[in-house]
Parts: structure tokens; sequence; C-alpha cells
């Protein structure tokens, strides 16, 4: 298991605050977490800070703190059943180490923190120039506590600042191959993107695009998640697919293109034929440091929104929209739009990209029942979402955009939804980006982790099925194989008589 950190900016702001000192001594505080669990990776999410008052601590060199400080912060994370976080700072830059003092004072926390909360204690350290550190103590063996590192804390909010353990996540020595790429940025920014953990969610036209970008702008760990098989309708619409390809998942084939480009040696790709609702889909979705959303039904849309906040992981969002004339003599409209929600930005349901109604009605089932569906009106969502793959590209880019702006911030910019009108040729930028003041899911989700995650897990009927046909298609290729096989055996041994 991995282990990582999650934290918005202004809990970040606060932390720093408090911990980087005028006078340069060092500092401490506690903090509580919420755990997020994923197929590979658990991540601790700081929810709340619970900074030291008159007489809390001595500041002396090393740092301390009193017995009544730690007994209100182990009364509260009971009470509101919460992990607990050490947190102090060193008077260094950098990813920092620990000396045998923090050692001893983290080991000694350790078996107080479980046995109170249940959770492991979480030790951080932050340097001067904001760069994190932090760890995990995990119970090994009675009275026995080990150190595990996390290979990355990040921070969400308006951008994503993510900080990397070398040791665990490598920096990439890049050739000649990514010159003009890194040129742009620079060699720090090349290594703080590339070491990202990417999810793309939905490998139709646009998600197939937003891979292809992906990797040929140096990222290497990505995880893929649909359950979708190739078919025919699919090859005017879906990157490099061939009429060989139909019947394999759409996962397992922009795998195997990618890998083949052999342009990263240590690109890491992750297939997974499940949907975001399926438990195998979403906790792959939790092993991400950020994701893109390339789906087109409500009920997905919502359980991303959801994830979103409760895992502060940033996703990046689009829809292609376009109607032909009534006598399909030409279209008539066309618009797509791209966006970066997430913690301290605005939510899908508050960008009206998703409806809960139309959500319930797809957990229901009806928005498979063609009965159901002919009593909809006609400018039903369900009714329109016809596509072209020059759209496609178009929209790919626009969220390529957005993940570059969210990850650069150039010039301490930053920009929210971005809507492209076809027939105008304009690009519409006027949109809110922060949620509603009532809005339930960033007021009441945010944080939440694992206690919101198991309610998103639902059974998928449609990606059973998907996953029963590619086994029927798979045994009867294996059946051709072993019949080729066999005819290929019996010639050669006529050859040799």
């Amino acid at each position: 298991m991995n282990y990582s950190i999650a934290m918005t900016e202004s809990v970040n702001k606060k932390l720093f605050d408090h911990l980087i000192r005028e006078d340069g001594q060092e500092d401490l505080c506690f903090a509580f977490y919420k755990p997020s669990t994923g197929s590979k990776r658990k991540t601790g999410i700081i929810v709340e800070v619970l900074l030291p008052e008159q007489g809390d601590r001595n500041v002396h060199g090393n740092v301390s703190f009193n017995s009544d400080y730690f007994d209100k912060v182990t009364s509260y994370a009971l009470a509101q059943n919460l992990g607990i976080c050490f947190i102090h700072s060193h008077p260094f830059p950098g990813w920092q180490g620990m000396s045998f003092d923090d050692v001893k004072a983290e080991k000694m926390l350790a078996p107080r923190v479980r046995a109170v909360t249940g959770l492991p204690l979480i030790g951080m350290t932050l340097g001067t120039d904001n760069y994190w550190s932090a760890r995990f103590w995990i119970k090994e063996a009675p009275s026995t506590y080990e150190r595990y590192w996390c290979e990355s804390v990040r921070i969400v909010g308006k951008l994503l600042k993510p900080y990397f353990y070398d040791k665990i996540i490598r920096k990439t020595n890049y050739a000649e191959e990514f010159s003009r790429t890194i040129s742009s940025w620079g060699e720090s920014k090349q290594q703080e993107i590339s070491r990202l953990k990417i999810g793309i969610v939905g490998l139709g036209s646009v998600g197939a695009l937003i891979t292809e970008a992906l990797m040929r702008t140096g990222i290497r760990n990505m995880t893929f998640i649909d359950f979708d098989l190739v078919e025919l309708k699919n090859l005017d619409r879906l990157l490099a697919i061939n009429r060989s390809d139909i019947g394999k998942y759409k996962v397992d084939y922009q795998k195997e293109r990618l890998l083949k480009t052999e342009l990263l040696r240590d690109l890491v790709i992750n297939a997974v034929p499940y949907s975001i609702s399926e438990r195998k889909g979403l906790n792959a979705a939790l092993d991400c440091d950020i994701l893109f959303s390339c789906v087109d039904m409500p009920l997905p849309r919502y359980i991303l929104d959801c994830l979103s906040f409760a895992n502060l992981i940033p996703i990046i969002d689009g829809g292609i929209d376009t109607n032909p004339k009534k006598d399909l003599s030409n279209i008539d409209q066309a618009r797509w739009k791209a966006h970066t929600i997430g913690p301290e930005r605005i939510c899908m349901q508050c960008l009206n990209q998703y409806k809960p109604e139309d959500a319930a009605l797809e957990l229901s089932g009806d928005l498979e029942n063609p009965n159901y569906i002919k009593g909809l009106p006609e400018d039903h969502f369900i009714n329109r979402g016809e596509n072209v793959f020059a759209f496609s590209m178009s929209l790919a880019s626009m969220e390529m955009q957005q993940f570059l702006s969210l990850v650069l911030k150039p010039r301490g910019i930053y920009y929210g939804p971005k809507e492209m009108d076809f027939v105008t040729g304009t690009i519409d930028s006027d949109f809110e980006n922060e949620c509603e003041k009532d809005c339930k899911i960033s007021n009441s989700l945010t944080g939440m982790g694992d206690q919101l995650n198991e309610s998103l897990v639902m059974r998928h009927v449609g990606a059973e099925k998907s996953r029963e046909k590619h086994k029927q298609i798979w045994n009867k290729d294996k059946n051709k194989r072993s019949v080729f096989e066999f005819l290929k055996a019996s010639i050669n041994s006529f050859l040799h008589l």
C-alpha cells in the first residue's frame, strides 16, 4: 500500500501562517484527518486544524507540547471520529527528513493515537518554502509501529500543487524527445507535472485524445476507467481504431497502443474495465491525483462530482452538445464546454452539467427503457448528443488547457469554465467558478473520504453485460486460435513425414 496526503489551499495557508515563524524557530500543531482508501493508495485528508493556545507548547529550539494540548486533541478526535496528524516545521526548504528527536516523539504518539482513534498517526513536516513531507505510522505487531513515507502531498483549490518524495516517485531523466516540451516551462515544472497520477474516466472520442495528449506531455502514470467495448459505430470517432479492434475493451486497446509508442520508458498504465460506480472503478480513481471526466451520462457525473469534493481530487470535465436541423440539411448548433471542478472551485451540479433527477432516473434503469424514453421531451439530453471527431478534438484540447492552467498557473492567473460556440466561433468564459451558498456537495461532502465513498458504490448492469460479452468474444477467439494451432501442427507433422 502507498500513502499520500491531501488538503485544501485554505488549510495549507492556515498551517503555513502558524508554522513558519518570523523568528526562524520551529513550531508545531495538531490537525485532524479522514481516510480515503483506493486500490493501491491510502490518503489522509486533512480536514481541520487545532492550533495551540497560550501555554500549549514551548518554543525553544526543538519545540514541544504539553499534555493539556494533547488531551484537547484526543478528546475532539474521539468525539468527531477523526484521525490525528502531528505537524511541525523545520527551518529549511524542501522535503524534510526526521531527526532522532522527531522519530522519538512520533513513535511515542503513535500507539496513543491509535488507541483513541483506531487510525494511524500521521506525521508531517513543513519546510520554509511550503514543501511538505509526511508519513503514516502503521502498527505491524504488538507495541511495534513502522514509519511509511508518503509518496506525495497535494494542495487542492484554485491550483493543484503536489510535493513528491523522490525516493518513492522518482524523477525522470528526459532526453531529446521532450526538449521542446520542457523548453516551454522548464525542468522543475516538467518533473512536477510528469509525476502526477492521472485518471481518465471514459475512453471514448474525447478520452482517447486526452490519453494521447497526456502521454506526449510526459505523464508517466495513467489509469483508464471504462467498461465499454469497441463497436462498429465507434470507428469514425475513436483515435487510431481499426476494424480488427472491434470487441476489445477500449481501455485495453488504448493501453496497448500507447505502450507501443515507447516514448516513455517508465510509462505505467492501469486499464480498468469497470464503471466508476463499481468498487474496482471507484477505488482505481481514488489512487489518482487528478481525474478527467469524459462521460456523457448523469449518474457517473454525479458520482465523480461527489468523489472530487469528498476526496480532494480535482476533476476536469467537459461535454459536447450538437443538434442538426430538423430536415437534416445542415448542422443547427454545436457547443462544447470544459471546466475544472473540485474543492474551492465549483461543482458540476452548480454548473448545470447534470440534473440530480436524471442521475436518479439512470440509477432506476428508466433511461434504458425505450418506452420511457419515448415519453421524454425532444430536447432532453438522452435524445441529443450527436458528435463528430473534429468537435472531440477541440474539446480534448480545451480540457488539456484546463489541466495545464491548473498545474502551471502562469503569472498567477487561473481561469474557470470556457464554452466554444461553433456557429459564431466565439469562446464564452462568463461562468461562475464557485458553488452557490447552499450547495449540498461543496458544503456537506468536502473531505469526507471513505465516510462517503462506500455510498457511491453500486451495481452497474450495463458494465456487467459488457464484461460478459467480452468474455464470450475472447472464448470464441480462443477456440478459433485452438483450431488454427491444431491445423498448423497437423500440417507441420505431415510435412515432416
